[in-house]
């Protein structure tokens, strides 16, 4: 009976042991995306994307509105949400076990977790962008909160994330027309860089700003204490390794989408000005 008990004992051992460390279902996966608010956030790409490239456009030099348009459209095209999240996936699948998404979904299923999940998902809608837009400089005057969204934004390393992504969009973008205007010719990334490295500090401090306003608008409705406890659950390794795997495979896949990208604005740009027959 001993024998028997030991048996029994060690085999459930084993049996959790592999639990832990196994590798997760896609169906885990998708479950726990959907629950963080990645997937929706990601479903707005397009859309972000098509609003910087305006934003853009309106503090630079004049563009055609029929060249804006194809390029707006191409954007709707080839920024593929589930490329991204393809990227995003793999990252999980391939670092994380059943036993941390477990974690991870023990909070975002919780009361709390709904709410910032679906304050965030808010908030990353066209709607939600222009809400805040609008209402920079009131959201910027809550001192305590702008505070607390410094520290979420060290925690979640969004302002340098978003840092990389502009960089790699701008290059890309830079790439692909050069390539096509002057295809013969070695591409110099030198000047572009140079110029990139001189608005460096005024670029951090713009997206540091545009951070706190986005997380200041974000969790304008969530409780203090309830913020505290957000804070508490980003500082944990877990989470922090999900939201750096989180990042490296949207960061990858961006990489894929905005080079498809960049290659549609350079042929755009070409046969725009390519004279017409006739």
């Amino acid at each position: 009976m001993k024998t028997l008990t030991l048996k029994s004992a060690f085999l459930l051992l084993t049996a959790f042991c592999c639990s832990a460390i196994a590798q997760p279902s896609d169906e885990a996966i998708e479950k726990l995306l959907d629950a963080s608010g990645i997937s929706k956030q990601a479903a707005q790409y397009p859309e972000a994307v098509q609003a910087g490239f305006m934003q853009g456009v309106q503090q630079g030099a004049p563009i055609p509105k029929k060249t804006v348009d194809l390029i707006l459209g191409s954007a709707q095209q080839k920024i593929s949400p589930e490329v991204v999240l393809g990227k995003v996936k793999e990252r999980i699948k391939s670092s994380l076990t059943q036993a941390e998404i477990n974690q991870l979904m023990d909070w975002y299923q919780s009361d709390t977790g709904r709410k910032i999940a679906q304050a965030e998902e808010k908030a990353s809608t066209m709607q939600g962008y222009q809400e805040m837009m609008s209402q920079a400089q009131t959201l910027l005057g809550h001192t305590k909160r702008v505070e607390a969204a410094k520290r979420i934004d060290d925690l979640v390393g969004a302002t340098q994330f978003t840092m990389a992504v502009q960089e790699q969009s701008g290059v890309a973008v830079y790439s692909a027309i050069m390539s096509v205007v002057a295809p013969n010719q070695p591409l110099d990334l030198a000047p572009y860089e140079a110029q990139m490295q001189a608005m460096a500090p005024q670029m951090k401090q713009s997206i540091e700003q545009m951070v706190a306003v986005s997380f200041v608008y974000s969790y304008q409705d969530i409780a203090d204490s309830e913020l505290a406890s957000y804070e508490k659950f980003l500082a944990k390794p877990v989470t922090a390794k999900f939201n750096k795997l989180a990042m490296q495979g949207v960061n990858q896949g961006f990489q894929i989408v905005l080079a498809d990208w960049a290659a549609d604005i350079g042929k755009i740009i070409v046969e725009e000005q390519a004279p017409t027959a006739g």
